[in-house]
């Protein structure tokens, strides 16, 4: 049983709508309630009740409201006092970061970090949500957007663009594009929350919403003329054949940078090392 599916659950009940739980989960509200009948499926109990006033828990959902919330106490523990063990065995830095990240930001940089650093052993987690897990202490620094790390302690390391991801032969000859031309065409939608303020969903001809880390599979997407798709530069480095990008216009951009909540040996090492570190 994964515990985001009950952090999701738990979150609906405390905020009783689904639009304001999804915007302090940094999900997107069918992807929130995707989770929680997710939940309510692999329980085999209705856990929320959808009403046009909002959402609340049923009355299952009450009676197992402390035992979810154990859970996630629990796997709090858990992690602590696996962190805890690790100190015998050298320090552990837990990381959490996007795909894109993990692809092209943090391999030269893990490299030199470990080569000053060997003692230290690196963990690193891939997701398209990391808002909430410095607080849970799911890992021990973030890098990703501002949205991400702006609640923590945090630095910025890199501005870096958006572009838009079509099949080769659309919008031949151009090399850029207006954002509002985008609606016209199917759209392969992400979690990416920095979108959603340029972004009205509702005026795309099609939508397909795609949950996945993987960036190499929007690309997949966009190829087989599934729908066009915007992405952060770092993810195109790589295209498949058949698969350009264009220019957006007016241009956006997003900070990335790293946070951290709690300073441990080894976020203290990390922390100092970026100091000196350029991308």
């Amino acid at each position: 049983m994964e515990t985001m599916k009950i952090k999701a659950i738990l979150l609906a009940a405390k905020y009783q709508t689904l639009s304001r739980a999804a915007e302090a989960f940094s999900y997107t509200p069918s992807a929130l309630s995707h989770m929680a009948d997710a939940l309510e499926e692999e329980l085999g109990v209705k856990l929320l009740a959808r009403t046009r006033a909002g959402v609340r828990l049923t009355e299952a959902g009450e009676q197992l409201y402390e035992k979810m919330d154990a859970v996630l106490l629990a796997e709090q523990e858990l992690r602590a006092a696996a962190a805890a063990l690790t100190d015998a065995a050298g320090e552990l830095l837990r990381i959490g970061t996007y795909s894109s990240i993990a692809n092209y930001i943090l391999p030269p940089l893990v490299k030199r970090f470990k080569k000053e650093n060997p003692d230290v052993r690196v963990s690193i987690t891939v997701a398209d949500q990391l808002r909430g897990w410095l607080e849970n202490d799911t890992v021990d620094v973030i890098f990703g957007d501002k949205v991400a790390i702006e609640d923590n302690e945090h630095a910025v390391i890199l501005e870096e663009a958006y572009v838009a991801v079509v099949q080769e032969q659309m919008l031949k000859a151009r090399r850029s594009v207006r954002r509002e031309e985008l609606y016209a065409f199917p759209y392969v939608s992400t979690n990416e929350s920095t979108l959603h303020r340029y972004f009205d969903e509702s005026c795309f001809a099609e939508i397909l919403r795609f949950d996945s880390v993987d960036d190499t599979s929007v690309l997949s997407m966009v190829r087989e003329g599934i729908g066009v798709a915007v992405l952060p530069l770092l993810a195109t480095r790589k295209l498949p054949r058949g698969v350009r990008t264009l220019k957006l216009t007016p241009a956006i951009s997003r900070s990335i940078g790293y946070a951290y909540r709690k300073k441990t040996p080894a976020t203290e090492r990390l922390i100092s090392f970026m100091k000196d570190y350029k991308i």
